[in-house]
């Protein structure tokens, strides 16, 4: 693959990343639906993976809808009830694979130490641990950013080798779970749609691109 090609692939992966992120940490609005009507990007994401598609489909038909403001109050109630409580669905990695099931374990730390060994400073004010799963895809979307820049292959490959090392040792261990079980614990098609995108592209992204990096 062309230096040029390979920024492309890297800037498409960026924004898919940015998509997913914002799911999780931004409430559902119409500016924010508007917004994937113009740029299109759900589109560009059909025919990679099944259950990608599955999401993507799901997703179009709720904001292509000309329902979809009306559709907005409860959507947010949703959010909440999802997301933020007063009971959420658990959206950190240490839930899903410490043995205490709890918040904020080791698995948080080991986070936050590739966090700061790729340069990235967490805002310390910020509300939620590093393993919450906005962070994470956050995280990746910082990578794939970095990996896009114009640089000598000796200078590229501590990216792509912290891209490949934390799909390997969290992102694919905790995020299919986590999505199976949104998708069993949502009631619109909106969250069944991300539930579905995001398991179906991070699969599709580590099977079909990141696990490639170093062939």
């Amino acid at each position: 693959m062309e230096p040029e090609e390979f920024q492309q692939l890297m800037k498409a992966r960026q924004g898919v990343y940015d998509l997913l992120r914002c799911f999780f940490l931004q409430e559902p609005t119409e500016a924010l639906f508007q917004a994937l009507r113009e740029e299109d990007v759900l589109k560009n994401l059909s025919g990679y993976h099944p259950e990608l598609d599955e999401g993507v489909n799901l997703l179009i038909g709720i904001i292509s809808s000309p329902h979809a403001p009306q559709w907005v109050p409860d959507l947010l109630q949703e959010f909440t009830r999802l997301f933020v409580g007063p009971s959420p669905l658990p959206l950190y990695e240490s839930v899903y694979r410490s043995k205490s099931g709890l918040v904020m374990q080791e698995e948080t730390l080991a986070v936050r130490k590739k966090y700061m060994e790729a340069g990235l400073v967490v805002h310390p004010d910020r509300s939620f641990p590093d393993d919450h799963i906005g962070a994470e895809l956050e995280f990746v979307f910082y990578l794939c950013g970095k990996s896009a820049e114009p640089q000598k292959m000796e200078d590229l490959f501590p990216w792509l080798k912290m891209q490949h090392a934390f799909f390997q040792d969290h992102l694919n261990h905790w995020v299919p779970p986590f999505c199976d079980r949104l998708y069993q614990e949502a009631e619109s098609p909106y969250f069944k749609g991300i539930a579905k995108t995001t398991k179906g592209f991070i699969t599709w992204d580590f099977e079909e691109i990141v696990s490639h990096f170093f062939d």
